[in-house]
């Protein structure tokens, strides 16, 4: 009786692998977990024995406990003491417990002056995980109402700085917020943080789909996996197009058909200069994509169609790009690897479905540059007037017969971001613009439009300065300002960030 064992997904006949940790598995995973240290000194107890002190104290640390679990308890798992942290065995026994609970992140808050070696015993005790100070006190504004003891109350800060000389000394990292207790913006700076750590978590599980190859010629998006892997943190699983074409033989007339139903309902807009059989070729193998995807439990994928994916199929792969982010899983073109991760990224900090596209062309009446790509972007989504919005022939035609199918509608105004990933050859840089998207007239391309309008620059000069940086020729753009983030988490992965 022979023996079935389990075999790599690139020849698996069926879908359990060696070599991909299952989406199920990954789904698994525990929550963020976010470490409260509120701490205080035992030396400042005999000297105000009446209690009043501590009790105030002891106030202020639950008053900080009680806010970040109003806060983010919904999105995190927070591990805390129940009582302030005041003497070394403490920091002690603190220490083993949010190392049993292998906690991600710790927030320390000072509630008063405390020496510098109570929290570094904590420290030694969860090395390797990002920390942050936070600067704080309990109000705004003391000098109206301080009294002698406040003075002591109030000097959380000695103690922070203290540490911070002492963690810049030791070769520590760590990240500052300041802001009192009653401050809105001080915890929404630490929700930033912990959004930038659960990112670094999440694209650590992060599994990329790579169909094809990156294509012919186009060096500045030539990536080594090893450094997405290194830096980033995703995992890039080269697949072949039969992993793609097997599922797209397989597919039946009745699953092609009902699939074929559900997107038409999804574009209630005309068609136009395209018949039944190129709707019908680009939805199958839409459908194909959508299968692969789930398939291998990829959550991003970047596909080359133009003489790879067109040619086995004779279909337009610009339908399969909507098809695939209708099923969750983020996309580029043409084998963009470096963009993808950029897309996911701004795809979590933003909750919103990020675009990718090309710098295009420019024009001087509007002050604007026309940012496009091939490959279908969800008109529900950004589109400006979905009643504008028509589906039409593809606008490139590489090796597929007939027409195609692409969606062609000019992109909603609002405030947006770009932001691109080039692996340069003094190391990653990012860049980050901020401007607008323009409403401008719709122009008869086939493709989605986004007219992009600098915050500050002309456009003359905005083109001048991205040629000069030497930045990838596909940017990624999200409606939104999300540059201070975007800094945020390159501080935290160590990358150069370009502000243009």
């Amino acid at each position: 009786m022979s023996e079935e064992f389990i075999k790599s997904f690139e020849v698996a006949g069926n879908d359990d692998f060696g070599d991909i940790v299952s989406k199920a598995r990954k789904n698994k995973r525990h929550r963020l977990r976010v470490g409260l240290l509120p701490l205080s000194w035992f030396e400042w107890w005999p000297m105000f024995p009446d209690n009043k002190m501590r009790d105030a104290i002891q106030a202020d640390s639950d008053r900080f406990v009680e806010i970040m679990k109003e806060r983010f308890s919904d999105k995190y798992e927070l591990v805390y003491p129940d009582k302030h942290i005041d003497t070394l065995n403490l920091a002690f026994d603190i220490g083993t417990y949010f190392k049993e609970q292998f906690i991600d992140v710790l927030i320390i808050d000072e509630s008063t002056y405390i020496t510098d070696f109570i929290p570094l015993q904590t420290l030694d005790l969860i090395p390797d995980i990002p920390v942050i100070l936070f600067a704080t006190q309990a109000y705004d504004d003391l000098w109206d109402t301080m009294v002698n003891s406040d003075v002591i109350r109030f000097e959380g800060l000695v103690g922070t700085t203290q540490l911070a000389g002492a963690m810049t000394k030791m070769g520590r990292e760590y990240r500052t917020v300041v802001g009192s207790l009653e401050d809105e913006e001080a915890f929404r700076e630490i929700g930033d943080h912990l959004s930038i750590v659960q990112l670094i978590e999440d694209l650590k599980h992060m599994d990329i789909g790579f169909v094809g190859h990156t294509f012919r010629g186009m060096y500045d998006i030539e990536v080594d996996k090893t450094k997405i892997k290194g830096v980033f943190g995703p995992n890039v699983l080269y697949l072949d197009v039969t992993h793609l074409t097997d599922i797209w033989q397989a597919l039946t007339e009745d699953e092609v058909n009902a699939f074929e139903k559900e997107v038409r309902a999804e574009f209630p807009v005309p068609f136009e200069g395209i018949d039944d059989e190129d709707v019908h070729k680009s939805v199958k193998l839409g459908l194909a994509v959508t299968r692969m995807i789930r398939r291998f439990g990829i959550d991003g994928m970047t596909l080359l169609g133009q003489h790879h994916v067109e040619v086995a199929t004779r279909a337009s792969a610009d339908f399969s790009f909507y098809c695939a982010e209708r099923d969750g899983c983020i996309t580029t073109h043409e084998g963009d690897l470096a963009n993808l991760v950029m897309k996911y990224i701004l795809h979590k900090l933003s909750g919103d479905l990020p675009i990718f596209l090309e710098w295009s062309a420019f024009d001087r009446k509007s002050d604007t540059l026309l940012l496009t790509h091939h490959g279908v972007v969800d008109p529900n989504k950004h589109a400006n007037d979905l009643k504008k919005c028509r589906v039409t022939p593809s606008p490139e035609k590489w090796d597929f017969t007939g027409h195609g199918m692409s969606v062609e509608y000019c992109g909603k105004p609002g405030k947006v971001t770009l932001a691109c990933l080039l692996d340069g050859k003094d190391g990653w840089k990012l860049l980050i613009s901020k401007g607008e998207n323009v409403e401008l007239p719709c122009a008869p391309c086939f493709a989605p439009q986004f007219h992009f309008r600098h915050e500050s620059l002309g456009i003359k000069e905005y083109i001048r300065r991205i040629v000069d940086e030497g930045v990838a020729h596909h940017v990624c753009m999200v409606y939104g300002d999300y540059s201070d983030i975007l800094r945020l988490y390159a501080d935290y992965i160590g990358i150069r960030v370009v502000e243009i």
